[in-house]
């Protein structure tokens, strides 16, 4: 399509929260005193795969596929779509036993590829960097001595004394113990830190890092080292003080100055208020621990949470402690394995149906984004309350009406009055502008008009029960000349930065296309959404309402009129004279599955959507082997449709 066609942006946008009390389900056609076309689009209560909501992989990067794309062991049906990943390194990991400088080749293999294959299936990655590894835990990486407990041996030679020329790596407990408050570790952390940040601070892929390197696990405490004789594995109760541990904080904030963080909440110290005071979002483990005695759900939350705003007990409280979800993001890792172990009535650490409730509603009432369920299978007494609960996660953006030029002449002004709610618990921290286009009736775009509205200042509701607030927009985009008279789809979407590629679902039960235009169908062999392929299609098992099944075809029927005769949900009726016809590998430059196969090059993928700067990949250093099965996957990914369809306007 020619530039020409574009036309100029001439856009203003007034944002008004109100609460709309009147949330229609039904789309209604009708006209304003203003002669402004009323659409009310139908909502949806389909679970919405969008980033940085959800559950999160850990460790892979799908879990649920039947082709189990990446080989990363057997596939886990039960488990939900997902949107990000969740990764976990340790320093000995990306360094070797004898250079203190990050080794390239590691780095490659492990948090490129990473990064490389998140980006080509429309996924984000969360990361924690470690230095202590769990007692006894087993090392499968062959870049690390087998005695290593988390740092390099060269490191260990520097604070301790041993640990090359044949010595051992392994730390002792107190060395392990005393190890965070050593002057010099804290300058070796700080270069650590700084030359990951120079490589991967403003990486798009990149959704948060997690504040790790401290403690065991990087998980602030000294779980297997601490003596006998402390009171718990608590760092104040080993000696640490937030003074002493204030450089980690201060560190990561340095070297990744763009990418959102979170921060551990622990039970004992005033770590927490430190990092959220600084712009931190925070997180907890053990989500769902409800032991007998004390437990996390019961005294472990409630106190951390009092603890981190108390200004008779913290030395750095923060004041608005329960208003950071706003801004910065707040995750959960659960308690145990899996939600298996949580159903297992021979566990003695079993939760009850009410409990498990209960679990859920908390990390809704704390506006979290994220859970890490660890990748593990979902018993099916939980889906029906997973889905409630997923439906709540994070942000759910649900356009409830649409006020519209039905008619704008050549060159005059389209005036879009849309009204608009978060039914989530928290706002995405990443604006995906709201973009308008003009699309024909054979899928060519005419025209983009991207709004001023800034969807982070969506908020829902303070309480997860509670109706959430509207949000009022009103823009007026001027049509370019060169736009020919005639009837155009006009489609919404939520969009990466600087493009017109969509990357948001709605809360809205409308027919749906993808990036080029092309309409699309759920696949219910691979239960992935793909481009429409004509008389390829099979519409004998439709699943969800919230997808548009196309016929054989793909055209709309035009009534004597001119216009196009909605069928009973207020869309579009499909003819049958074969008006779309994707292209034979949908959006994408076409790429022989050998090729991939050979050179494990998914470079093409990615640069074509600028999603990452284009690298060879050696397939012996490779975490990822990219077959027909992962490639068929990456381009089932790629060919999702999230724009939605709204209504026609005629250019006259």
């Amino acid at each position: 399509m020619s530039s020409t066609l574009l036309s100029f942006l001439i856009a203003s946008s007034v944002i008004n929260p109100v609460i709309n009390s009147n949330n229609e389900d039904v789309v209604n056609n009708s006209y304003n005193e203003n002669n402004l076309t009323v659409v009310n689009p139908r909502s949806s209560d389909e679970i919405l795969t969008n980033p940085g909501i959800g559950f999160t992989e850990l460790q892979r990067v799908v879990s649920n596929d039947p082709d189990n794309p990446f080989y990363e062991d057997k596939p886990i049906i039960s488990y939900p779509n997902t949107s990000t990943l969740y990764y976990r390194w340790y320093w000995d990991q990306l360094t070797t036993a004898t250079d203190s400088h990050l080794n390239k080749a590691m780095l490659e293999e492990k948090i490129d590829s990473v990064l490389k294959i998140a980006a080509a299936v429309n996924k984000k990655v969360v990361i924690r960097f470690m230095a202590l590894r769990g007692k006894n835990d087993p090392i499968y990486d062959k870049d690390v001595n087998k005695d290593s407990s988390g740092i390099p041996c060269w490191l260990v030679q520097e604070l301790y004394g041993h640990g090359l020329n044949g010595g051992s790596c392994h730390l002792s407990d107190d060395e392990a113990i005393r190890m965070f408050k050593n002057p010099w570790f804290i300058h070796r952390m700080q270069q650590f830190l700084d030359a990951l940040g120079k490589r991967y601070d403003n990486n798009k892929t990149l959704l948060r890092i997690d504040m790790g390197m401290v403690g065991t696990w990087g998980e602030w405490n000294l779980s297997g080292y601490a003596p006998s004789t402390s009171q718990s594995v608590g760092l104040t109760d080993n000696g640490y003080t937030l003074h002493e541990l204030e450089p980690y904080i201060d560190e990561l904030s340095h070297a990744f100055p763009h990418t959102p963080k979170t921060m551990l909440g622990t039970n004992k110290g005033d770590f927490l208020s430190y990092a959220t005071t600084r712009g931190f979002g925070w997180r907890v483990d053990c989500l769902g621990d409800w032991s007998k005695g004390w437990s996390e759900m019961q005294n472990g939350y409630p106190g951390l949470i009092a603890h981190a705003s108390d200004t008779q007990t913290n030395t750095v409280p923060d004041i608005l402690f329960t208003q950071r979800w706003k801004k910065s993001a707040v995750d959960f890792e659960i308690c145990q394995d899996s939600l298996q172990d949580w159903s297992r009535t021979s566990n003695p650490l079993h939760l009850t149906y009410d409990q498990v409730q209960k679990t859920f509603n908390f990390a809704l009432e704390e506006h979290a984004s994220l859970i890490n369920a660890k990748s593990h299978p979902i018993p099916e007494q939980y889906q029906l309350l997973l889905k409630g609960f997923l439906n709540k996660l994070g942000y759910r953006y649900q356009l409830n009406q649409v006020d519209y030029s039905r008619e704008v002449p050549q060159g005059g002004t389209l005036t879009i009055n849309s009204q608009w709610q978060n039914l989530g618990v928290a706002p995405s921290y990443i604006n995906y502008p709201v973009t308008w286009r003009l699309r024909t009736a054979n899928g060519d775009i005419v025209a983009y008009y991207t709004s001023t509205a800034n969807i982070k200042n969506w908020l829902p509701a303070n309480h997860y029960e509670d109706q959430s607030p509207l949000y009022k927009i009103s823009d007026h985009f001027q049509l370019s000349p060169h736009i020919a008279k005639g009837q155009y789809f006009l489609d919404v979407g939520l969009v990466a930065k600087n493009t017109h590629m969509a990357k948001v679902l709605l809360a809205n039960d409308t027919k749906m296309t993808t990036d080029t235009g092309l309409p699309y169908i759920l696949n219910n062999n691979s239960d992935v959404d793909t481009p429409s392929k004509g008389s390829d299609v099979d519409t004998s098992n439709k699943g969800s309402d919230h997808h548009q099944y196309s016929d054989n075809s793909g055209q709309y029927v035009p009534d004597n009129r001119g216009q196009y005769v909605p069928d009973n949900r207020g869309q579009y009726v499909p003819d049958n004279r074969g008006q779309y016809t994707p292209m034979d590998n949908g959006q994408y430059s076409a790429i022989m599955s050998e090729k991939i196969k050979n050179k494990n090059d998914i470079a093409p993928y990615l640069d074509n959507y600028s999603l990452y700067s284009h690298q060879k990949m050696d397939k012996k250093s490779a975490l990822f082997y990219v077959s027909q099965h992962s490639d068929k996957y990456i381009k089932q990914q790629n060919n999702v449709g999230r724009w939605h369809e709204i209504t026609t306007i005629n250019v006259i």
